[in-house]
């Protein structure tokens, strides 16, 4: 038979009556004698025939007439109607009755349904077939009953109601075939309805045909809440990995108005809506401007939640060194029935920005600065407005720096002029050097010491080539001093790069003298008394030769005379490192073009070209790998102290400075953490340094003042180590550096607050 199981069970009820009707039909119109006192026949047999497999006890348990009890056809035939209720019959034969002697015999007859040999279900694709078999009472072997059959069709539909197909048909099993002959049960499965058409709508930011690829509830697939779910962590992902915003929020499902029950289709509605900032708050600021902070951030209300953005945001606020902590907490929004609108919530903590400091040092050598003192005084956030000042004097035996610097990063309230920046600088430098002096060709000693006569002049020279052996005991004493001001404007083009102009102004003076009895003769460079050729054109075969080192580069300065160094730059900087004290991913790059010239008011002609780029990759588990790379390049003459120079800051495998006009700098660094809050890192480098003074003759170092290379070629110093960074919170201090390192002349430890690059 095949039919609708509903269907089934009306046509069961029906033939069920009918039978009771049969029965009790046959029942009062056999012909049955009456009692011989008058009164209805007793029974003296109840029997059942046509079971095969049904125990006889079965049927005879829901039977009620009894032998002894008087024959009543209303009994008879309820218990035709319990014996249908049994459900293991296909038909039921109207009963016998017939006359003994006593009474009369009832016999029911009953025909079996068949025996189940294969249970077989059509049309279902998601649920396995085995699946389904397990959910059933019903099994080969049995006889097949109607009323476990019933109840399993409801287990069938209740699986399919609670695996996502809920709500879409009245039966999941759509319809039934039982061969009477081979007992062969066929179930056709309907799971859910067939997608008729998939309608993209809410706020998915982009156009339907970019979800179509990524789903799986497409035309011609039968849907469920399964599937549906997929979906929705299916364009979760998408929209976080491919476009780095959040998934607001996700209603879908099959729009009712669409059913076809007779075709078994309808039409599937996803409504996508992105995350969007309802509200920004930022909570834990008791100092610092609100103004100040929302300043930074990119993500603002009614614009998608990126994820990128709030990163960039979260690195944006911690460089601006004004908070130990930051944390953005994304909430829900101000209205609960718009839940794709979210609240933003940045907690800051505050850190003391203001700081004193007292310090002393010393460096030794002729180049070092020998005993020093430092004063300062430092705020970056004046006032809680984001400003910053620094005041800092350093005095020693042969260095004295005094500086004030004002910065205002952002130039009034308005989105336009906050494009802009500015930044003052107001200086006073003055430095010492002590060198070797060398006797003039064949010159004398002099008088001897101890003759009360007055000695004679001795004439000496800074170089070491063309003369005589270097005087013991004696040294030239080189002072330059420099006082000027500096400013600078810059403009924003992005979060990340920004390009600035500065003008500069400064009175500069050199000054190098020796101790009677000797005197550097009129030829002698950088030291004269009388005229010396401008320092636009210069000659190492005139005068020059500060520091001792005669070169073309270098201009030709008069002892005691000042000079105005005026000059105008230009540069452009990129910044998107992830953390600017101790980075692990980003760039970090600046490129600047200074010019010095007469039409700027200034004694001296020159370009300088500076280009330093840092790149920084996450590896290994935690560790961080750097790169950096410095070129200094100069044109014409320019004056000692726009000499490029590089310390142990720099090269830190050596306890010197190197001086020069064209240069290139080389490091790599690995940085591993010690502990999860990667304060305390260990770390392996290398630096290499490639410079030159152009023209030099001779090109020397500060280790014996005499030539490394032929005049003018570059000379290679490098090193390699390995250093400690660790935070000082105590005294405010980030990154204090720590490197021991191995150059060509031996190791050398080197110390420094921040990172080297």
């Amino acid at each position: 038979m095949t039919c609708d199981p509903r269907r089934v069970s009306r046509a069961l009820a029906r033939f069920a009556s009918a039978l009771l009707a049969l029965g009790l039909f046959a029942a009062t119109m056999a012909p049955v004698s009456a009692d011989p006192d008058g009164g209805p026949p007793k029974i003296v047999s109840v029997d059942v025939t046509g079971n095969l497999r049904v125990p006889t006890a079965t049927i005879m348990a829901v039977v009620s007439a009894r032998p002894g009890q008087y024959y009543d056809p209303r009994v008879v035939q309820q218990d035709l109607s319990r014996i249908n209720a049994l459900g293991y019959f296909a038909d039921i034969a109207p009963p016998l009755v017939r006359e003994r002697p006593n009474g009369v015999a009832i016999t029911y007859r009953v025909i079996e349904n068949p025996v189940l040999t294969k249970i077989v279900f059509t049309g279902n694709t998601t649920v396995p077939s085995d699946t389904l078999l397990a959910l059933m009472d019903l099994s080969v072997g049995q006889v097949f009953n109607t009323n476990t059959f019933r109840q399993d069709v409801l287990k069938i539909n209740s699986y399919y109601e609670r695996t996502g197909f809920g709500g879409q048909l009245p039966t999941h099993v759509k319809d039934i075939n039982l061969d009477p002959k081979t007992g062969e049960l066929t179930l056709t499965i309907q799971e859910g309805l067939v997608v008729r058409h998939l309608i993209i709508g809410g706020d998915p930011l982009l156009p339907p045909a970019a979800f179509y690829p990524i789903v799986s509830v497409k035309p011609g697939v039968v849907y469920s809440d399964s599937l549906r779910e997929k979906d929705v962590a299916a364009i979760k992902a998408f929209y976080e990995d491919k476009l780095h915003i959040e998934l607001g929020n996700f209603e879908g499902g099959i729009d009712p108005s669409s059913i076809d029950l007779k075709a078994g289709t309808a039409d599937v509605k996803y409504n996508i809506y992105v995350a969007r900032i309802a509200v920004v708050q930022i909570t834990g600021n008791t100092r610092t401007k609100d103004q100040v902070i929302r300043r930074e951030l990119r993500e603002r209300p009614g614009m998608v939640l990126n994820t990128d953005a709030v990163k960039r945001d979260y690195e944006r606020l911690n460089a601006l060194g004004f908070f130990s902590k930051v944390e953005p907490d994304i909430k829900e929004g101000p209205d609960p029935k718009t839940p794709q609108d979210v609240t933003i919530v940045w907690h800051v903590t505050e850190q003391h920005t203001a700081s004193a400091s007292i310090g002393f040092g010393y460096q030794g050598g002729l180049t070092g600065q020998g005993l020093y003192g430092t004063l300062g005084f430092s705020d970056n956030n004046l006032h809680g407005t984001g400003n910053s000042i620094g005041i800092n004097f350093e005095q020693g035996a042969r260095t004295s720096s005094d500086q004030i610097q004002f910065s205002v990063p952002y130039v009034g309230n308005t989105a336009k002029s906050q494009k802009y920046s500015f930044a003052a600088n107001i200086f006073s430098n003055g430095y010492t050097y002590y060198y070797p002096v060398y006797a003039v060709g064949s010159s004398g000693p002099g008088i001897a010491p101890g003759t009360g006569a007055t000695p004679a002049p001795i004439p000496v020279t800074l170089y070491s080539s063309n003369a005589g052996g270097q005087v013991s005991g004696v040294n030239a004493t080189s002072v330059s001093k420099s006082v000027g001001l500096s400013g600078t404007l810059g403009r924003r083009l992005s979060d990340y790069t920004n390009v600035t102009a500065s003008l500069g102004a400064q009175n500069i003076r050199y000054n190098t003298t020796v101790p009677a009895p000797y005197y550097f003769p009129q030829s002698q460079a950088n030291i004269i008394a009388g005229p010396t050729p401008g320092p636009l054109n210069s000659n190492i075969y005139n005068t020059n030769g500060t520091f001792g080192i005669q070169a073309t580069s270098i201009a030709n300065i008069n002892t005691g005379l000042p000079y105005r160094l005026n000059t105008f730059s230009l540069g452009g900087t990129t910044i998107t490192l992830d953390n600017p004290l101790n980075p692990s991913r980003g760039w970090n790059a600046t490129l600047q073009e200074i010019f010095s010239a007469p039409g700027l008011g200034s004694d001296f002609q020159y370009t300088q070209t500076n280009f330093s780029a840092a790149r920084f990759f996450p590896v290994l588990r935690d560790a961080t790998i750097g790169f950096h790379g410095v070129a200094n390049l100069t044109t014409g003459t320019i004056p000692p102290n726009s000499l490029f120079t590089f310390s142990d800051q720099q090269v830190r495998g050596y306890n010197q400075v190197f001086y020069a006009t064209d240069a290139f700098l080389g490091q790599i660094e690995l940085r591993q953490p010690l502990t999860p809050d990667r304060k305390l890192t260990v770390a392996v480098f290398v630096d290499e340094l490639d410079y030159r003074i152009d023209g030099a003759e001779p090109l020397r170092n500060p280790y014996t003042n005499r030539i490394e290379s032929y005049p003018g070629n570059f000379a290679l110093v490098g090193d390699y180590g390995i250093g400690l960074r660790f935070d000082v919170p105590q005294l405010g201090l980030h990154t204090v550096r720590i490197d021991f390192a191995k150059g060509s002349q031996g190791t050398h430890t080197s110390f420094g607050i921040g990172q080297s690059f």
